[in-house]
This record gives C-alpha cells, sequence and structure tokens, in this order.
C-alpha cells in the first residue's frame, strides 16, 4: 500500500512540474492541485476498472490519501463519472470528512499563508 501511494503522489509531483512550467500564471499550491486533481480522478478510474478482475485494487486508504493531499475535486469526480465508491457507507463517512478537512486547509492557506 505505502508503493501505491508513494508512485502516485510521485506521479503528482511530476505533473505539478509539468504544469508550472507550462501555465507559469499558476502558483505552486494551484498546480498541485491540479495535478493530484488529475491523478486522483485516474485512480478511482482505475480501480473501477479493475473492480471486477482478479487485479490487485486500489485500497481505499489510497484513494483517502489521494483526496487528503488535494485531490478532492478529482475524487468527486470520479465517484460521479465511474460511479465508484458511492454507495459504501464506511468510505463515504471518511471520504466527507476528508473533503470537509481539505476546504479548510486550502482555505486557510489562501486567507491567511498565502503571501500577498
Amino acid at each position: 500500500m505505502i508503493e501505491a501511494i508513494v508512485l502516485t503522489l510521485g506521479a503528482a509531483v511530476g505533473v505539478m512540474f509539468l504544469l508550472q512550467e507550462t501555465l507559469p500564471a499558476l502558483d505552486w499550491v494551484q498546480c498541485w492541485l491540479l495535478s493530484i486533481t488529475i491523478i486522483t480522478f485516474s485512480a478511482y478510474g482505475y480501480d473501477k476498472v479493475i473492480s471486477g478482475t482478479q487485479a490487485t485494487r486500489v485500497p481505499e486508504r489510497v484513494l483517502l490519501t489521494l483526496a487528503f493531499t488535494g485531490g478532492t475535486l478529482g475524487a468527486i469526480a470520479g465517484m460521479r463519472f465511474f460511479h465508484h465508491k458511492t454507495s459504501k457507507e464506511s468510505f463515504l463517512e471518511r471520504f466527507w470528512l476528508v473533503v470537509a478537512a481539505h476546504i479548510v486547509v486550502v482555505a486557510g492557506w489562501y486567507i491567511f499563508l498565502r503571501s500577498r
């Protein structure tokens, strides 16, 4: 599971640097949020595609970690688009707590910590 988290977050860092080079108007937080959103959406899609097979699934902890590290929009979009993890109550309870924490962190960053 740690390998999956490292792999996906590493991919998000790579996408973030690519975005910073191609979209210089975005600050590093915006590039991170965009990149982790793309990776999170992809992880939800991948997990849905392999859900009926013998392939190793993406652990819920990884999906929640991706959402917590900034991918909440990608997680919500992935849940809606792929109809994935939308009825599992134990997952949804933890997911919405993660979303609330993410909103507080991002709002706090832009209100209190971002240099003006």
